[in-house]
């Protein structure tokens, strides 16, 4: 027999011998399984057995033999869905349990819907100015000899700020001084010789007129030396100084920058429509641009009878009341003045409204969660806004917290947490107090 043949004889007994394999493999497996089929009556059988033998046991006996039975027919389904698939995967017939965990509840802060009166408000800006302020000037040449104040000086009308050297004034106020006496001599010489007829009218009349003029200079020599000492024109303080000493000034220099700070006045532009709700002595609320928190109370001084064609609007000018003297001349500032008032309106407060989409929401608490709400709002202040729609009276709203918050999120106050911690340390305090004395007793 040649080679040739010998191979496909070959080839057969080799898959021949791995089918025989395999029916043996499946025959074990098979087998096995209905063995266990056949061992689950029994223990079943054998758990009842143990379970009546045991009833005459006491109460703890039985709960024993009650979990061992339960124990065996968990086993017993355990291998019923096993077999030949739990064989080939490997014996592991345990199903995973899944367990839902509960949402953990966000803790917020919470405030009741509630009424009260809300302004309408008119803000504007401004810059703060004063009742007078003025720039002095130099009416005299000369050179600067003494500086009597400086920047922030309070100061009063009339009071010397400056001194100019007044030497050339002075000699030529002793010059002028000494003409007007010597003219007024021979005024009184001609005098007594017109009575006399010793001398005629004319001659008296020009003797007068040349005591006149000399006069006058005189006069002009006592004002030009009392230029150089340069006053206050009025009380106020001294904002800015021009010069320094040893400085040559010229006529109309400016030397001093002098305001009055008492009081204090702001001027703002109103749109026409908003005047007519305003009135003089009306108060209002000034805020500094470098500390929004806090103002000053101020009134309307005055309402200008004109309006502005190029823009529209009024001057409303604002005194202010006892400025401090941290507010300062330019200093911007908002002016807020109360334009109407809406009585007994429902409010929230406004730090829990939400923006979202160009629309205005709240998340308002019901039970144990929060229901997402659009709202429209009103009038405003600084910490509430008026509710149009979508709120009612009793309702409570989420002030803090609500950032993470979404429709349906369980939530839980802070400030209950703490009045019920507050309250369990208190009744606990009680109840040792009270088991003390039953102990003295």
């Amino acid at each position: 027999m040649s080679a040739s043949q010998d191979q496909p004889r070959s080839r057969r007994r080799r898959v021949l011998r791995a089918l025989g394999g395999l029916v043996v493999l499946v025959a074990i497996v098979a087998g096995a399984t209905l063995l266990q089929r056949g061992e689950e009556p029994e223990t079943a059988e054998a758990s009842e057995t143990a379970a009546d033998s045991a009833g005459t046991d006491s109460t703890a006996v039985a709960l024993d033999d009650s979990a061992a039975t339960d124990s065996t027919a968990t086993q017993a389904k355990k291998k019923k869905r096993g077999g030949f698939f739990a064989f080939l995967g490997g014996g592991n017939d345990e199903e995973p349990e899944e367990e839902e965990e509960e949402e953990p509840a966000v803790p917020v802060e919470m405030a009741a819907v509630s009424r009260r009166d809300v302004p309408s408000y008119f803000t504007g800006t401004a810059t703060v100015e004063a009742l007078q302020e003025a720039q002095v000037l130099a009416k005299i040449a000369g050179t600067v000899e003494k500086i009597l104040v400086e920047e922030g000086d309070n100061v009063e009308t009339g009071q010397v700020l400056l001194q100019i050297d007044d030497a050339e004034e002075a000699a030529r106020l002793q010059e002028l001084r000494v003409r007007a006496q010597s003219l007024q001599n021979e005024y009184e010489r001609t005098r007594s010789l017109l009575e006399k007829d010793l001398a005629s009218d004319r001659e008296f009349e020009d003797k007068k007129l040349l005591m006149d003029e000399a006069a006058a200079k005189l006069l002009v020599g006592e004002i030009r030396l009392d230029y150089t000492k340069v006053r206050a024109p009025f009380s106020g303080r001294v904002t800015l100084r021009h010069i320094d000493v040893g400085q040559y000034v010229q006529v109309n220099e400016a030397l001093f920058d002098v305001a009055d700070f008492d009081p204090l006045l702001v001027r703002v532009y109103m749109p026409e429509r908003q005047v007519d709700r305003i009135e003089v002595g009306q108060r209002v609320r000034v805020f500094p641009d470098a500390k929004d928190d806090l103002s000053h109370p101020g009134r309307v001084r005055m309402i200008a009878p004109v309006v502005d064609t190029r823009s529209g609007t009024v001057k409303v000018t604002v005194e202010l009341d006892a400025a401090p003297e941290t507010l300062r001349i330019g200093s911007f500032v908002r002016v807020q003045i109360t334009t109407d008032m809406h009585e007994d309106a429902l409010v929230i407060p406004k730090v829990a409204l939400i923006e979202d989409g160009g629309e205005t929401y709240v998340f308002r608490a019901e039970a144990d969660s929060v229901v997402k709400v659009r709202v429209e709002t009103g009038y405003t202040d600084e910490e509430f806004a008026e509710v149009l729609v979508g709120l009612d009276d009793d309702q409570r709203v989420i002030t803090v917290g609500q950032g993470g918050l979404k429709h349906g999120t369980r939530v839980r106050e802070l400030g209950a947490e703490t009045a019920e911690s507050d309250a369990d340390e208190e009744q606990s305090s009680e109840d040792e107090a009270g088991d003390t004395d039953v102990a003295r007793k």
